[in-house]
């Protein structure tokens, strides 16, 4: 089992730096450990674009002894570093419950500076590694670029080191019953502001405040529902429409874990909803500037539980929330000439039709790369549209008056 897991965001990493600080604190672990290199540390270095953690990557979550958590301004708004947080500070909690001790075993380091830090952060700074001026307020990735801090730096990771192996053997951090799932996992820097409706498929998980979130809400029915008019239905649908995979099998992920990964590549968090809720979901996103992105099976927009919000939503004026239509080689196939699915689409979201943004109405997105594609730019339209039209919240008033200052001469 690894002696630590490295959790960063992927961006961070683009000149390979990440990379290098974990070969440069694998050297220092190993040699402290008596341990080979490739046994010291575990580190991710694919994009997260599936719907699953790898088994390896679930495996070091579940083992690893220590977490050690690059924070930086793209860290904290990412909702796949913020799981991989949540099973180490669960792990953690558990250790303490069970064995009345608790382990300094997550280690967030300030790799860029971050003007808030999520509360989930806070409870887990340790203070017992050689951090100077330079440290504290530009971080680690200043003291390993400049080479007149070459020697903090390393004085750094050879404590950082030092606290990882004796962690290792003073607490052997408990394990989980079972291998983390990454879809049944919430991240830990998710916040909760207000109580959702009772029953509503929101009041199951916590709702984000950041404006750095994206809100995917996926139109599709059941494999129950659908297994009378879409052949192969079992296939594509699950109990929920969360399971939804347009696309098997050039991509196995449920749609709404493949936005959410694309949508975490550009430093969004985000969240999949059922289209049920498509009005609430809304109303949240509205005020506190969060994108909207409405994905529609044709095969399920005419259900019955699904008309109501689509054809609601289709009123609204509002013209920030992106439509994506998944429809592939087979679903062309299934329908075989029926044009009575896009009439229904049609009638559902007839404003839509006829408007015909390209920007926002992005129907017959053939391939899981054409949605890619689509949902990137969709992305960057929507966030554009909401800073012209978004919330603006105002700065409380301050206690006393405020005078221009006057200068005055000698």
């Amino acid at each position: 089992m690894p002696l630590f897991f490295l959790s960063y965001a992927h961006e961070d990493n683009r000149n390979g730096q990440v990379q290098e600080f974990f070969g440069d604190l694998s050297e220092a672990v190993a040699r402290l450990a008596g341990v080979g290199w490739d046994q010291a540390g575990f580190v991710d270095g694919q994009l997260p674009l599936g719907a699953t953690w790898s088994q390896e990557l679930a495996d070091a979550l579940a083992t690893s002894s220590c977490l050690v958590a690059l924070t930086s301004p793209r860290y904290v708004v990412s909702d796949y570093c913020g799981r991989e947080f949540r099973v180490f500070a669960d792990r953690v909690d558990a250790h303490e419950r069970e064995f009345r001790r608790r382990p300094p075993a997550v280690l967030p380091i300030r790799w860029i500076p971050c003007d808030r830090v999520p509360e989930a952060l806070t409870g887990f700074q340790h203070k017992n590694f050689p951090a100077g001026a330079v440290y504290a307020q530009d971080g680690l990735l200043t003291l390993k670029q400049r080479r007149r801090h070459h020697d903090e730096y390393q004085d750094f990771v050879d404590a950082l080191a030092k606290h990882i192996v004796q962690t290792d053997r003073d607490h052997r951090l408990l394990r989980p019953a079972r291998r983390p799932v990454l879809a049944q996992v919430t991240s830990a820097f998710e916040t909760t502001r207000r109580r959702p409706a009772p029953g509503s498929s929101a009041a199951r998980s916590p709702r984000s405040t950041s404006a750095r979130h994206v809100w995917f809400v996926l139109a599709a029915g059941s494999a129950a529902e659908l297994a009378g008019t879409r052949s192969g239905a079992e296939e594509r649908y699950g109990a929920l429409a969360r399971d939804w995979r347009p696309y098997r099998p050039e991509l196995e992920a449920p749609i709404g874990s493949y936005a959410g990964a694309v949508a975490t590549t550009k430093s969004y968090g985000w969240t999949v909803e059922d289209a049920v809720d498509l009005a609430e979901v809304r109303e949240w996103a509205r005020a506190h500037n969060q994108i909207v992105v409405l994905v529609v099976d044709v095969w399920s927009a005419g259900l019955p539980r699904y008309e109501l919000s689509l054809v609601g939503y289709d009123r609204d004026p509002d013209t920030t929330t992106p439509v994506l239509v998944p429809w592939t080689a087979a679903d062309d196939a299934a329908a075989d000439g029926n044009q009575r699915l896009w009439e229904t689409l049609a009638r559902v979201l007839s404003h839509h039709v006829v408007r015909n943004d390209p920007a926002m109405w992005r129907p017959e997105i053939a391939t899981a790369g054409r949605f890619h594609a689509e949902l990137e730019d969709a992305l960057v339209v929507a966030q554009s549209r909401i800073y012209r039209t978004g919330t603006v919240y105002q700065e409380p008033p301050s206690d006393g008056p405020v005078y221009r200052p006057i200068l005055e001469g000698p």
